[in-house]
């Protein structure tokens, strides 16, 4: 007796057995099963068992992974971690799994026929809030970077990607922050820079914090919507300039002493 697997819509499947799709998008699945003569196996068992489900680092976690799977051959849905189903008269039983309230891990799960023959695949439903890097902690598929008027604005960093003077957790994910001068270094040693205030403002008026997270998946929000700018003013009562940033809050641009700490958005302008 053989199982066959695959998917008969245009999941993507990689050679180590794994499925992905985005949250949002069911993954579709025909299961045939054989006989040991080649021939379909009619009105086989199937048993499909949820094993573990890991973070992206390799971590097991207990907080996502309760699967969904609608039996598109029988119109019959099931939510829970183990499942039983029967092929049809041709040997096919016809799946939509998902993951609704996943929060971007990779889950094993054990496919059984008539309790005989088994086969192991892996799926992942990847999630807005966290970039598609091996340096994050789930699957991602984040926006990494937003062309405005020619200028690239890229995403901000993980601690992971750069250490930064100070980290904001948000939806399993660890964000850096920076003071104006560590922002500037960074950004400069990647051959970008900081954005002026004028063009931060102006990229502001086309993409709110709610705009950013809701539709890109930055996490512009609640302390973590404070953005540097380059721009800089003499304050006869610093020591130093100050630097201004601009809250994706409410859209304000204000003054701010260097050694603050607050997100960095690095640009690269065209040529």
């Amino acid at each position: 007796m053989i199982i066959n697997v695959a998917g008969y819509s245009n999941n993507k499947l990689d050679e180590k057995n794994i499925f992905i799709s985005k949250i949002d998008v069911p993954l579709d699945f025909l299961i045939t099963v054989f006989d040991k003569h080649g021939k379909r196996f009619k009105f086989a068992n199937i048993e499909i068992h949820n094993i573990l489900s890991k973070d992206r680092q390799g971590h097991v976690r207990k907080d996502s992974g309760k699967l969904n799977i609608e039996d598109i051959t029988y119109q019959k849905s099931f939510t829970s971690d183990d499942f039983s189903f029967t092929t049809d008269i041709n040997g096919d039983l016809k799946l939509k799994i998902s993951d609704p309230l996943g929060i971007g891990v990779c889950t094993t799960i054990n496919i059984v026929a008539n309790k005989y023959v088994t086969k192991k695949i892996n799926l992942i439903f990847t999630v807005p809030t966290s970039p598609d890097t091996i340096h994050a902690k789930m699957y991602g598929h984040m926006v990494d970077y937003i062309f405005l008027h020619g200028i690239k604005y890229e995403r901000p960093n993980l601690m992971s990607e750069r250490t930064g003077d100070q980290v904001y957790h948000y939806l399993n994910e660890d964000w850096a922050k920076f003071t104006w001068d560590n922002a500037k270094e960074y950004c400069e040693s990647q051959n970008h820079s900081l954005p002026t205030s004028e063009e931060l403002t102006e990229f502001n008026s086309y993409h709110t914090g709610e705009d950013l997270l809701s539709n890109y998946g930055w996490p512009i929000i609640q302390r973590y919507s404070r953005v540097w700018t380059v721009t800089s003013i003499i304050d006869r009562y610093f020591p130093e300039p100050l630097r201004y940033y601009l809250d994706f809050k409410d859209g304000h641009i204000q003054k701010a002493i260097p050694s603050n700490i607050f997100t960095v958005f690095c640009i690269k302008r065209p040529k």
